[in-house]
């Protein structure tokens, strides 16, 4: 039987599975909902046994449609957050996942005491709420006996991979932005020293490079998944560099931008140089690129999607799904995840605003100003990051609105080449692993597995463009007038909370 490439993304909204054959053609999948996911409040956890669990059931699914023999498999799943678990490997409580919000308060202390640019001339990036290292940080001042019992900080493809081969491993490009000099590519200890963490760098797993950190399927996981026992098993990068690779960046010629509107917003780029970007926020985040040459800059916001369902649920009569333009003088600021934001915008108290609200106000004209303040976003990351005016790939759940997508090419005055099926996170999976595998290479690499972008979106002109600049205008100035104020609004929810009346956020 032809071998198959088995690739696992365990993601924040779905987990999600699919087989290729050698000549990149997608030959089953299997996804099922995210139901391990808990929010309270600015707790926002993750079961660890149900992730695990889940992510077997999607496996399975997509093993029993595989027409052929499976040759490897390898995962990613979301990005930062903390995993832990103790020496005997098993789970000490919920994970603490990317989003949330409990170590927002430090962040803004440790801006305000200095301490966090030394960690980003290592890292190149400041620790936020979602970063590991903070999130150690809280446990250490306001749940010691816990951190206590924590032998290992893991990630959640680390989880899955030790669950999966009972090997604890990991690989470095997922874990320099957090721990490591980027130049270097080794984990430092400048940033627990700064943090001043008991335990940092002593917690994490043992690093190996993308394609060498590999082990054999266990047994019993083999026997719940329906594999073979011993199939070789491969840590991919991150979920974002893993879809920003299957969006064609770096394969693909002509492909060095792409964004990602999932559940978060990522915008990134690639760069043999990162220190020639116009501006970098502190939230940016630099990669190794795993599959040549260079780094994978990025601008990883905490709102994407999820913005538009919040949005969805504060206002009442907003209409579902895709909508058509509505052009109003309404302006959002779409920041309404409890983390804050990380970047473009890098604040741990963003927060969401509306302008230009009266009674007559549609709620279609509220629901279309949510999707153009993500294009909004997407125009300040890329002023930052360069490459003005160069078309920009996008992938994710709303690479599939149409509308949305033409109004992004006219923010941006650049074209748009949408990226639609949702498959690119795991055809950047199967792209690596089929390199690793020796199955292809070069230019044949990206034609095989790396998605295909659709026709170019060109740009609308006249009145829509001049509509789109105006706007952009308007929120960034009054992005610019409100930022200031985030720590103040923030401090009212804390009187809020200790009249014993307040609204937990």
């Amino acid at each position: 039987m032809d071998p198959v490439l088995i690739a696992l993304d365990s993601g924040t909204t779905a987990v999600k599975a699919a087989a290729f054959d050698r000549d990149g053609r997608l030959v089953a999948s299997a996804e099922r909902p995210n139901a391990a996911l808990r929010r309270d409040g600015t707790h926002v956890e993750q079961d660890m046994a149900a992730t695990r669990d889940d992510a077997f059931a999607a496996l399975a699914d997509c093993a029993a449609a595989v027409p052929g023999r499976a040759a490897a498999l390898i995962v990613t799943g979301q990005g930062d957050g903390l995993w832990p678990i103790g020496a005997d490997f098993q789970p000490v409580g919920r994970a603490m996942t990317w989003l949330d919000g409990r170590a927002r308060p430090l962040v803004a202390e440790l801006r305000a005491a200095g301490r966090l640019d030394a960690i980003e001339r290592t890292t190149y990036a400041q620790p936020t709420a979602a970063s590991q290292s903070l999130q150690l940080l809280w446990l250490q001042r306001n749940d010691p006996d816990r951190l206590t019992r924590i032998a290992h900080t893991l990630r959640l493809k680390e989880w899955l991979f030790l669950s999966l081969t009972g090997r604890l491993a990991a690989e470095p490009s997922a874990l320099l932005p957090t721990w490591g000099d980027w130049r270097t590519g080794q984990p430092s200890p400048i940033v627990e020293d700064t943090l001043g963490l008991d335990r940092g760098i002593a917690l994490l797993p043992p690093l190996e490079p993308v394609g060498t950190c590999r082990a054999g399927l266990g047994a019993e996981a083999a026997s719940r998944i329906g594999l073979p026992s011993g199939l070789p098993v491969l840590i991919g990068p991150g979920d974002v560099q893993s879809t920003l690779i299957g969006l064609g960046l770096g394969v693909r010629p002509g492909v060095a931008r792409a964004s990602i509107f999932g559940t978060s917003a990522i915008h990134g780029s690639l760069r043999l140089d990162p220190a020639g970007m116009a501006a970098k926020p502190p939230g940016a985040m630099v990669q190794p690129y795993v599959l040549g040459r260079g780094y994978v800059c990025t601008h990883p916001s905490f709102n994407g999607a999820t913005a538009l369902g919040h949005a969805a649920t504060l206002f009442a009569g907003l209409p579902q799904g895709p909508v058509a333009p509505v052009y109003s003088g309404v302006v959002l600021h779409p920041f309404f995840e409890p983390g804050g934001e990380r970047a473009p915008v890098t604040s741990p108290f963003a927060s969401a605003a509306a302008f230009g609200l009266s009674g007559a106000t549609d709620p279609a004209a509220i629901a279309w100003a949510a999707r153009e303040a993500l294009a909004f976003v997407t125009r300040h990351a890329y002023a930052m990051m360069g490459g003005d005016g160069a078309d920009l790939v996008v992938g994710g759940g709303l690479a599939g609105d149409a509308a949305f997508m033409q109004f992004l090419a006219t923010a941006l005055q650049a074209p748009v080449r949408p990226v639609a099926g949702g498959q690119a996170g795991l055809r950047g999976l199967a792209t690596i692993a089929a390199g690793t595998l020796g199955w292809a290479s070069g230019a044949d690499l990206a034609e095989r597995f790396a998605c295909a972008a659709e026709a170019r979106i060109e740009p609308e002109q006249g009145p829509v463009a001049t509509y789109a600049a105006g706007k952009y205008e308007v929120f960034a100035r009054t992005l610019g007038a409100i930022s200031d104020a985030w720590p103040a609004i923030a401090r009212l929810n804390d009187l809020a909370s200790a009249t014993g009346k307040g609204h937990r956020t």
